[in-house]
Order: structure tokens, then sequence, then C-alpha cells
């Protein structure tokens, strides 16, 4: 996916075009929606157009007369009244379908969009940024309401008022018709001079937009660090330059539609309504002049405008809806993960199944092999760990196993079947993942220990969950309990609480295999213990892979593998390791000097990192 800025000129035309009526297509499963609107908006504009042609006939057939036809004046003026009635009822009518349709269209496309984006790779999240995507599904998803509510019920409008008004002048003199038409190249060059001068200043309003969202954001999640290091006062500056930016386009923008809108196209209605009162004048000098049909001509004339005005402030938001369309259909083109193959059936799997990857290469850059001809057997029901230092390519056996990614050669067997031959939720449903930064989702605890939707009135699932990793231990002591909501991204938990919790949570899911990676990188000795002592409760008779950082949880695996530079360097018992020179020996070492420092640092009442 592309990391574009917002932008109009990011997009080219030729794919807004095509985005346009790839949208057209949303339209189809409620086009009788779309053509009852249809419908409701021609009647409203045919009886808007019928109105001064009935006040003409009053004029000139009851009015002027010095003979008043009471009855047939009474008749024409509740039929004046009568369509006024019409085009207000059949104008509310037509708006409500619109948007009624509008809502629907957004409803699929946001509903489509988010279902993709579930089955999208995490490379993509890795490609562009979480609130780019929410922007997607959102922002730009909202902009196409706007479409279907305002731009294209105004273009529909405006044309078909624009025909009933040549036809409604056409019928009364067909030479002040063909005079008519000289208006049209005029507002035609006022419309796109507008367009060029407006989209540029609305472009740069969208962009300061950004930044100054971008702005408040960095400066509230690294408000700490602003007032630690004293840098209000910088901050207080670049946002003032960045509102100011804002200020002077929004001025921009305010003059241009103050002139172009309404003052530019009135004066230009003031010569056409002057242009047509000479003409009169001029005729009269060789027949009578109708009052009726000159009052006719200039409210017709009048209404001629008002349609261009409203296109001219239409077609720029349907510039901006374009633009989000195509960006809305770029991240729909998004290829998808091979792994959601929910077409295919669950395989039966042995009871006993063994993990095993034979000569796997896996890069995440071309060129750049984070795996390099790893092969390993992770035994059912046995412990096995994987250790090294930063970088050394752990993580990504747990990547491949959670097909986060795909390998590039060689094969990844589950009960000695490929993995790729494996529908997504099979595999999902086989292997519970425990993350080094576990999240905590909204809701409360018992939510967040137990996420199947088919159990989640069963509250037993979570306690029990809980209770086997001694999670309840300070669950219960939370004033709420299991109801405890704590917060965005867990803010009133500790990490280790945390981490406790997440146990809970693959317990409550039930796999047959637990992937542990990094689950005690970031948590202090104290957590570490307890967080060990419920890795204990969850390995007894289960089949654990544990990618880890912190040797002393590992060592009562049954087998180690020692990984550096996407290899499998070394493999065996903690003791057969310890024994024997090589990177985990080195390790060992390493870590229990750091031990030993942190232990004389806590002695001596330093505070430990």
């Amino acid at each position: 996916m592309h990391n574009n800025k917002s932008g109009q000129e990011n997009v080219p035309r030729a794919r807004q075009s095509f985005a346009f009526k790839r949208l057209m297509g949303y339209t189809r499963p409620h086009k009788l929606r779309f053509a009852v609107a249809f419908g409701f908006l021609f009647v409203a504009v045919v009886a808007e157009m019928a109105i001064p042609w009935l006040a003409k006939i009053i004029i000139d057939d009851v009015i002027v007369p010095t003979q008043f036809n009471w009855q047939h004046l009474l008749l024409l003026s509740g039929a004046v009244l009568g369509l006024y009635v019409v085009q207000c009822g059949f104008q509310y009518l037509q708006a409500v379908s619109f948007r009624h349709g509008a809502l629907l269209v957004v409803n699929d496309v946001r509903k489509q969009l988010f279902d993709h984006v579930l089955k999208l790779p995490i490379a993509a999240f890795d490609r562009s940024s979480t609130g780019r995507m929410v922007s997607y599904v959102t922002n730009d998803t909202e902009s196409l309401r706007d479409l279907f509510v305002s731009t294209l019920p105004t273009i529909i409008q405006g044309s078909l008022r624009i025909t009933g008004i040549f036809i409604a002048i056409s019928l009364l003199d067909w030479r002040l018709m063909m005079l008519s038409l000289v208006l049209i190249p005029v507002l035609l060059l006022t419309m796109n001079a507008y367009r060029k001068l407006s989209t540029p200043v609305l472009d740069g309003i969208r962009v300061q937009i950004s930044h100054i969202n971008n702005r408040i954001s960095e400066s509230l999640q690294g408000m700490s660090l602003v007032q630690a290091f004293g840098q209000e006062k910088a901050f207080r500056a670049k946002f003032k330059q960045d509102n100011d930016a804002w200020f002077a386009f929004r001025a921009r923008s305010i003059a241009i539609d103050s002139l172009m809108l309404l003052p530019f196209t009135r004066l230009i209605g003031a010569f056409a309504a002057l242009a047509i009162v000479a003409w009169f004048g001029m005729a009269s000098l060789q027949t009578v002049v109708e009052i009726g049909t000159l009052y006719a001509f200039l409210n017709y004339i009048e209404r001629f405008f008002e349609p261009f005005r409203q296109l001219s402030m239409e077609l720029r938001k349907m510039q901006v809806a374009l633009v989000s369309s195509a960006r809305v259909f770029e991240l729909l083109d998004e290829p998808t993960d091979e792994t959601h193959n929910t077409h295919l059936a669950p395989v039966t799997l042995p009871a006993h199944k063994d993990i095993e990857f034979r000569h796997v290469k896996m890069a995440y850059e071309e060129g750049i092999n984070a795996l390099d001809d790893v092969s390993f057997v992770a035994k059912s029901g046995e412990f096995t760990a994987i250790v090294g230092h930063s970088g050394s390519g752990k993580s990504s056996v747990a990547n491949l196993l959670m097909r986060f990614y795909q390998h590039h050669q060689g094969e990844v067997l589950i009960g000695g079947m490929p993995i790729q031959s494996l529908p997504d939720a099979q595999v999902r449903q086989l292997i519970g993942l425990v993350s080094q930064d576990p999240y905590m989702f909204s809701g409360s605890l018992r939510d967040n220990i137990d996420l199947s939707a088919s159990r989640g009135t069963d509250s037993d699932v979570a306690e029990t969950a809980a209770e086997a990793v001694n999670a309840s231990s300070f669950i219960t002591r939370l004033p709420d309990g299991y109801d405890h909501q704590p917060g965005h991204g867990g803010a009133s938990l500790s990490v280790g609480e945390k981490q406790l919790v997440a146990l809970a949570r693959v317990l409550a899911h039930g796999p047959e295999i637990y992937l542990l990676d990094e689950a005690t990188a970031n948590i202090d000795s104290e957590t570490e213990e307890a967080v060990k002592k419920a890795l204990s409760a969850i390995q007894y008779g289960r089949t654990v892979i544990a990618v880890a950082h912190r040797l002393s949880t590992i060592r009562n695996a049954d087998q180690i593998l020692v990984m550096s530079k996407g290899k499998i360097v070394q493999r065996g018992t903690h003791d057969s390791l310890v024994s024997q020179p090589g990177e985990y020996r080195e390790l060992d070492l390493a870590q229990k000097e750091k031990e030993e420092h942190d232990s004389e640092n806590a002695h001596l009442g330093l505070v430990i990192a």
C-alpha cells in the first residue's frame, strides 16, 4: 500500500474517474431506493419550474385585465400554493431517500473495508500507520456519504433545473432562449476559475489540519518529555505556526467564496436582467409587451444562476470524495493474506501434533534472510524454547507459526501436514499466542480474558482461566473484580498484571499448542516469579514453544534452540548447553552477571532501571 500524504494531487484523475465508476457499483443493491429518490427530485423540480409560469398567467390573464375573474384568480393562486407544497414535500422526500440510500452505501463500503482489513497480512500494517488505516475506514468513507447525500443530488437537481428553465424560456420566446445560451460559457468559465482558485487553498486547509492533528497527538503522547525538558514554549511556537497557516488558508477560502459564489454571479445576473429589460423595452416599441412574461423571464433568469453557485461548491466536495474513494479502493485492492483460505475444510490431524521446520527460509526484505535453513522438531506435549540475541530470528519462528508472515522456502508442518494446507481458523484454534506486549481491549477484564463471543456469557471460563495462572489474586483485589475496566491499552494495570491476563486469555482460548513470544521480557523479577508459576501451570502435559529473552524461565525446557543470524547454532537442554562453549553459555553468564549487579544495586538502595 502506498504511504501517500493526504492530497488530491497524489491521486491521478484517471484513477479518480475509475474509482467513481466503481463506487457507483455499490448503488446497485439499492437502485430502487435511488430511483425513487430521483423520481421525487424530478417532481420537485417540475413543480418549482411551473410556479413562475403560473405567476405569468395570473399577471397577464387575471391581474392586468380590467375585469377580474375572482374564481379564476383563486383557482390559479391555489394552484401556485399547491405547487409550493408539492415542491417542499417532494424536496423533503428526495432528501430523506438520498440520505438513507447514502447511509446504506457507506455502510456496505465500511463493512467490506473493515472485513478486508482483518484479512490483510501483518506486513501491510508495517507499511502503513494505524492512523492512516483508521482514516480510510472512517474519514474517507464519510466523504463518500457526502457525495451521495449532497453532491450527486445537487448536480442532478441543478442539471434538471437548468434544463427546465431553458424549456420554459424557449416556450416564452425562443429568441431570448438563444440569447440566454451566451450565459452558459460565462458561468462555466466562472466555475472553472473558482475551482482553480479554491482547489489549492482547500488542499492547504486539509494539509494544515493534518499537521495540527499530528502536532496535538505528538504533544499529548510525549507530554512528560515536553514538560521534563521545558519544551512548552517551543511546542507552543510550532503549534502557533501550523494554526496560523491554517488561518491564512481559511481566510483565503472565505475571500474566494465571498467573491465568486455570490457577488460575481449576482453581477452577471444583473447584466442579464438589464439585457432582458432592454430587449422587452425595444420590443414594446413595436408591439404590446406582457408584464407577466417579463416577470417570468426575470424570475427564470434569477433561478438560472442558483444551480451554478451550488454546482461550484459541490464540485470541490466531489473532488474530495473522488480522492477518498480512490484511497478506499487502493486499500480494498491490497492483496489479502493467502492464509485466510476460509474455503478450505478443517484437516483431521493426529492426536500428537509435532511441529516441524524443514530447511525453512524466510525474509521480511528481499535478499535479507530472517531465517536461513532452519530445521527442528518440537515434540507434542514437550516444552521447546528458542533463545538468542535480538535480531537472531527467534520471533520470526513465532510469526511463521501464527501465519503472520509466509516462509519462502522449506516446509512448516503441524502433525505432519503443511501449515498452508490448514484453514486459517484451524491454525489459530490450535495455537494460542502470548506476546511480549499484551494488548488490552476495551471492556472488562472478564471480556479481555474470554474473547470468544460464543462463550461470552459464561463467566466461569474467564474465572477458571484466571485462577489457573494466579491472575485471580490481583483481580479479586480490584473494586469491581472481573468487571474492572482496565482502560485504554490496560492503563490501570502493571506490565506483569497485563501479562497474567494474557496468559489467562490464551488458557481460556483452549489451544493445544502454546506459543509464548518474549512473554517475560518487560517485567520485573518479582512479577517474573508470578509469571513463571503461571507458565508452569499451563505447561504440564501441553505443547509449549517459548521464545525467551530471560533464560531463567526456560531452564526446565525439554529442548532449547539457540539462534544466531537466522540459523540454529546450538540445541539441547539447559544443563548440556551450559556445559559446552557457545552462545548459550555466553548468554547465561551475561544474565547471571546482570542479576548479580542488579542485586548489589538493590542492596545499596539504588534504583534499577
